[in-house]
């Protein structure tokens, strides 16, 4: 009976793949790099340098990381993903991963006269501050009174129950 509990609980076991190759390598500066392989077929890489931070960051330098990792998949076929994660993010590409759609030309286009336009912020902001101007009511030292302070004079004027003209 031992003998039976003991064959359950080794088959019961996870088993890990061994390593068949690993290097690693961290500079006292923070700078890194790596690299495994694994005998089921996993595999991984990468790299990390220090970067210049953006001079509003009083922390220091940051880590900008480049790598790539490869596995099978449940469909022996072997999946390759590469990477770079830095001040502008992660972002990550494999033939398997979905690309985006393309942008329609028209759009395309549209983004490059944009992006070409002698037209800046503050000229919008101005524009816009024109057109609001043009648009507001006349000020209180105007001589002609608005449509609505005539209605609320005539109704403070006019009798009780009887209607506004």
């Amino acid at each position: 009976m031992v003998a039976l509990c003991c064959l359950a609980v080794v088959s019961g076991q996870q088993r890990y793949a061994n390593i068949l190759k690993l290097s690693s390598d961290v500079g006292p500066d923070g700078q890194f790099q790596y690299a495994y392989q694994t005998e089921d077929g996993i595999s991984s890489e990468a790299r990390g340098t220090l970067v210049n931070s953006n001079a509003r960051d009083a922390e220091g330098p940051a880590t900008a990381v480049t790598g790539q990792y490869s596995y099978t998949g449940p469909d022996g076929q072997v999946y390759t993903v590469s990477y770079v994660a830095d001040e502008n993010g992660y972002r990550a590409s494999g033939a398997h991963l979905p690309q985006p759609h393309p942008i329609p030309e028209a759009i395309q286009k549209s983004l490059e006269l944009n992006a070409r336009s002698p037209q800046s912020e503050s000229g919008f902001q101005q524009s816009y501050q024109q057109r609001a101007a043009f648009a507001a009511p006349a000020s209180p030292s105007s001589s002609r009174p608005s449509p609505v302070s005539s209605r609320r004079a005539a109704a403070s004027s006019s009798a009780p129950g009887r209607p506004c003209p």
